[in-house]
């Protein structure tokens, strides 16, 4: 779905999520909060909240998938909230799910951090290369504003 435009991918992602027993809910962004997402329990069905802070696709996905990270590994509804860990395990989950760590070594270790093997990467792996420059910028091996040309934005509305 991450080379998919908001008006395919929406429908379906809510769709997805409501037959998991997740409601996904859009949000706009909450202007001076740095904000994502968030997940809770509303009753008996999980509600992750997701905005397109910034509108970039690569943080939208990621934010999914951290949000799900934190369902999967059962840190909602603690009582002290979530921990240091618990958001470095969500951050694992998201960058992996993505683009699986062995993929990743495999790209990084050619040291080859060129557009036309960006997109290749992306190509092969079904992913928008956008994803792999955001993941490339987070960790340090490209520089942030370095392929950003790659990076789709989103404009997603309340469906």
């Amino acid at each position: 779905m991450t080379i998919q435009s908001p008006d395919e991918f929406c429908n379906k992602l809510t769709q997805i999520l409501s037959n998991c027993g997740i409601a996904l809910i859009f949000l706009p962004h909450l202007k001076g909060s740095f904000l994502h997402g968030a997940t809770f329990y509303d009753g008996n069905k999980i509600v992750i909240g997701l905005t397109v802070r910034g509108k970039d696709a690569d943080k939208f996905w990621f934010s999914l998938f951290h949000e799900i990270g934190h369902i999967l590994k059962g840190h909602i509804n603690q009582l002290e909230g979530t921990s240091q860990q618990d958001e470095k395990e969500a951050d694992e989950f998201a960058s992996n799910i993505l683009i699986p760590l062995d993929e990743f070594k495999s790209f990084i270790s050619e040291k080859n951090y060129t557009k036309s093997n960006i997109i290749k990467f992306a190509n092969k792996s079904g992913i928008d290369a956008g994803i792999l420059v955001g993941r490339l910028q987070k960790e340090h091996y490209v520089n942030f504003d370095t392929f950003n040309d790659l990076k789709k934005k989103y404009k997603i509305v309340n469906i």
